[in-house]
């Protein structure tokens, strides 16, 4: 299994999982010319799509998914918003619920953003079990048995102070951040809370331009969880194992 990671900021997500059998793309949130080129114009071999949520960076580019002839699974209202609710290649899907995608396995969680989002569990035999979660502000769960991590880690609370400080950022951004995005803190504090004996790696997703430091971020985090800890920059390719 190879992930691909395309796009993982404010100006756009998405994420390939490239299996022998199959490909998942996860958000919709970069051209779909260049998933296309990503995956060498091969599009027969995508089995499907799944979104988090409505917000554009992780949405935008829906549409041209579909046109491209690829089901998508998402939340109602993220159809709702690109005036797609009764296309038949949408499939909506619902909190605490599962569900298959070829030979990926699909668990959607809930988490904590200022519109429905969710995190999934992807399942697939070529690199076991692996946790997503991306703008959230915290994750309610512990999650027995995984074997790769991607979790959202976008700003540190001491450098979004010093912005603000600074007059970098506005105040009000502490406010919309508290309630929508993951804090350094908050991210080591959930890897802490679940069994990391079978995880090989974490991915560190959507961090902040301004208020996040990657090589920080890497550090502690590799710091709290003893694993490999890499970035997810855009051309990051990694080989996933179970």
């Amino acid at each position: 299994m190879v992930l691909k990671v395309l796009g993982s900021s404010s100006k756009g997500n998405c994420y390939i999982l490239e299996a022998s059998d199959g490909v998942l793309i996860i958000e919709a949130g970069i051209p779909a010319i260049d998933v296309k080129k990503a995956l060498h114009f091969k599009i027969n071999n995508v089995l499907g799509c799944i979104i988090s949520h409505q917000h554009r960076d992780h949405s935008k580019f829906l549409k041209d998914i579909i046109s491209s002839g690829i089901k998508v699974l998402a939340l109602e209202d993220v159809f709702v918003s690109h005036n797609l609710s009764n296309h038949s290649f949408c499939k909506t899907i619902e909190p605490m619920h599962g569900y298959k995608i070829g030979s990926f396995k699909i668990f959607a969680i809930p988490v904590s953003h200022d519109v429905p989002c969710l995190g999934f569990i992807v399942e697939h035999q070529e690199m076991g079990k692996m946790l997503f979660i991306t703008d959230t502000m915290m994750l309610e769960y512990v999650m027995p048995k995984l074997d790769h991590i991607m979790i959202e880690v976008n700003y540190c609370d001491k450098i979004l102070q010093e912005n603000i400080d600074a007059g970098i950022v506005p105040v009000s951004m502490r406010d919309r951040l508290l309630h929508s995005h993951m804090e350094l803190q908050t991210a080591k504090d959930i890897i802490r809370a679940n069994d990391l004996s079978e995880v090989k790696e974490l991915i560190l997703l959507h961090l902040s331009d301004n208020n996040s430091h990657s090589e920080l971020f890497k550090e502690e985090m590799e710091r709290v969880s003893g694993k490999p800890v890499y970035i997810a920059r855009n051309g990051l390719e990694l080989n996933l194992w179970r």
